[in-house]
């Protein structure tokens, strides 16, 4: 039986689209059986429709509730499609301690080229120059204002410590003249989707 994996995503959903084609094909060995989502109207619970897979939205109003309140409804939304594999394919949250000891097998895509050390704080690019590690919630900001050379795609273990768990897959995309953070993001699409991948299937080879 293919392992079952839950799908977390907060935006337009082009990373979960990519895993569903390729669970569709037979590309990928795993079972989406669920996606949660934060936002409601979010582009992803098309995608959730257009591959009939469940989707649950768990919205934060924070004018009304703790984030200790929100983070207990994303750990019982999780729960509930008892999944042996969380994706975090866009998701837009940190995830509490209570999440990653309930849910260890947490993978995360980030749009950067992260060291195979946690630890370290830069690596180095193919063509040999220093790259800095682009940790948190802007890396493809940070890659413009820091003038850098590489970015790229990584897809780690989740851990408490921010974009510092295990590399499971990895892949580096020149900057070269793009120059907005959106168009970034279109030069790292591609790599994220075959980092998201490589990292599925190594994770279900290794289970």
């Amino acid at each position: 039986m293919a392992p079952r994996a839950t799908i977390l995503a907060s935006g337009a959903g082009t990373n979960a689209r990519n895993v569903l084609e390729g669970v569709r094909a037979g590309k990928l060995p795993i079972d989406v059986t669920a996606i949660v989502c934060d936002r409601a109207g979010a582009g992803v619970l098309e995608v959730a429709r257009d591959f009939a897979v469940p989707a649950l939205t768990v919205v934060w109003d924070r004018r009304a509730e703790s984030r200790d309140a929100f983070d207990a409804r994303v750990v019982d939304a999780v729960a509930s499609t008892r999944p042996d594999l969380v994706l975090m394919l866009g998701w837009m949250h940190l995830v509490p301690p209570a999440f990653l000891a309930r849910f260890p097998q947490t993978i995360n895509v980030h749009p950067a080229y992260l060291p195979l050390d946690p630890a370290a704080d830069y690596d180095v690019a193919p063509d040999g120059t220093h790259v800095p590690a682009l940790r948190g919630a802007h890396a493809l900001r940070d890659a413009l204002a820091q003038r850098v050379a590489w970015i790229g795609a990584t897809v780690h273990y989740v851990t408490a410590e921010t974009d510092r768990g295990e590399v499971l897959a990895r892949i580096p995309v020149a900057v070269d003249d793009a120059a907005t953070e959106s168009a970034l993001r279109e030069k790292v699409r591609a790599a994220e989707f075959a980092a998201v991948n490589e990292a599925i299937k190594g994770w279900c080879a290794r289970r």
